[in-house]
């Protein structure tokens, strides 16, 4: 082999070889990050969730109870917060425990009113979607949820999570 051959070989493989990097660019954005589905109770009568919260997104929590659960004593198991283990998974609520007495009536439309004692006007937003969203699969609904005290209402509205 000459010496030109060699020189022409390696100017080849020189070339060859910087095609092969990766270039720089900037950064490059996914969206948001995905959700976890909530997979299905399993056994619907005796399966209660209620939504705490993981940050400030919704989490919901299957809890196994002995008997079904009316929409009220879900909202009452909402009020008490998370238990000592999904607190120490770091779940927490912004449903006060004062809601008082709840009533929940499903109209001829399927639309829910909550009404409760504490005043909704002062709940925070992710604390009326933990209402709603518990509310919703305690019905098993699929109508607007409109939350209600005294001249106060919020909504009507659904529960951002699907269900």
């Amino acid at each position: 082999m000459t010496r030109r051959h060699l020189l022409a070989w390696v100017a080849l493989f020189a070339l060859l070889g910087a095609g092969c990097g990766v270039r720089p660019s900037g950064v490059i954005t996914g969206g948001p990050a995905p959700t976890a589905q909530l997979p299905a109770p399993a056994d619907p009568a005796r399966d209660v969730t209620l939504y705490f919260l993981a940050g400030s997104a919704l989490a919901p929590v299957v809890r196994t109870t002995s008997q079904r659960i009316r929409p009220t004593q879900a909202l009452a198991l909402l009020q008490l917060g998370p238990s000592s283990e999904e607190r120490a998974g770091h779940l927490t609520t912004q449903v006060p425990s004062g809601l008082g007495a709840v009533t929940v009536t499903v109209g001829q439309s399927g639309d829910v009113d909550v009404a409760v004692t504490a005043d909704v006007a002062k709940l925070s937003a992710p604390a009326v979607d933990q209402i709603v969203c518990t509310v919703r699969d305690a019905l098993s609904s699929t109508g607007r949820i409109t939350l209600v005290s005294g001249a106060a209402r919020r909504g009507p509205q659904t529960c951002p999570l699907p269900g």
